[in-house]
């Protein structure tokens, strides 16, 4: 290490003594939560060993597994729909909007989505889906299209369309605003030579803008996972988990877990099990997806 610290020249040298309490600090901050979950999921609650009693148990329990099913199809909802919609929404805006205070007006509501809490949005959707005086119901009845009320929250299949829809409404821009900023990468002078080449708009989106925004697919997959594993606050203003365990994600099963049967240890070993399938997919992905252009 001494040597390969020679071998750096001056500036390079000084850009990672700068770095140095930056990243000292994040060591830190995730290392030290990261050693007490193994403590906790390798002990009981009064610090007594027990190896890998925790890892049996929340391994062992069928709940487990059903929150897993929910989380897969939620992931499979919500990813493909998010990125066909931002990159369908990107192309247009960028192939079609040339205004510079339009496209600013654009960017600026896409934004208010992501900014707006959880919470609030999760509110929000109850007032529609709610069975009684939700707004959706009232909307298709007075149109024709529903005569009696669609119990939107209380059946298995529509209660997972109702949730995944907030993460779409909430999500998409997000996808839409990674895009477009990579489809502004792409050098005008190559779209030009395909158009004179008489190059159809699906050729040019398949030879040119695909080759600058392989990388950023890779970015949204990895974000969008991530913050699909910590789905919580509209799932459960919305559903809590139901109706069952039709709705209950990863996220739902270890509060419920933790905070509702008070089983510290399960929660930790869970915490544990997921960080590390997880990173082992994100591994996957990387290599089935690489970042570098080709």
């Amino acid at each position: 290490m001494i040597r390969a610290w020679r071998r750096l020249s001056r500036d390079e040298r000084l850009a990672y003594l700068i770095l140095l309490p930056a990243l000292g600090a994040v060591f830190v901050v995730v290392t030290i939560p990261f050693v007490l979950v193994i403590i906790q999921s390798l002990s009981t609650e009064d610090g007594t060993f027990v190896g890998s009693v925790n890892y049996s148990r929340a391994l062992g329990n069928p709940l487990l597994y059903e929150a897993i099913r929910a989380t897969g199809v939620y992931t499979l909802i919500v990813l493909p729909i998010e990125i066909l919609l931002g990159l369908g929404f990107a192309l247009l805006v960028h192939r079609t909007v040339r205004r510079p205070g339009l496209r600013a007006s654009i960017y600026v509501l896409a934004i208010l989505p992501l900014v707006v809490p959880p919470v609030a949005i999760g509110v929000v959707a109850r007032l529609i889906y709610a069975p009684g005086y939700g707004v959706l119901n009232v909307i298709l009845d007075r149109i024709g299209i529903a005569h009696q009320e669609i119990n939107w929250l209380g059946d298995p299949t529509l209660a997972m369309l109702a949730v995944a829809s907030v993460d779409v409404w909430q999500w998409t821009p997000f996808v839409y605003l990674v895009l477009f900023s990579g489809l502004q990468t792409v050098p005008r002078e190559s779209v030009e030579a395909a158009q004179i080449d008489g190059a159809s708009g699906w050729a040019q989106f398949r030879y040119i803008d695909l080759h600058y925004l392989r990388p950023l697919f890779v970015l949204i997959i990895f974000f969008r996972l991530a913050d699909v594993l910590r789905v919580f606050d509209h799932v459960f203003i919305l559903t809590g988990g139901g109706p069952g365990t039709a709705t209950q994600l990863l996220s739902l099963y270890m509060y419920r877990v933790e905070f509702k049967f008070f089983d510290t240890g399960q929660a930790a070993a869970l915490a544990v099990v997921v960080l590390v399938s997880f990173s082992l997919l994100y591994t996957l992905i990387a290599r089935v997806l690489p970042l570098e252009r080709a």
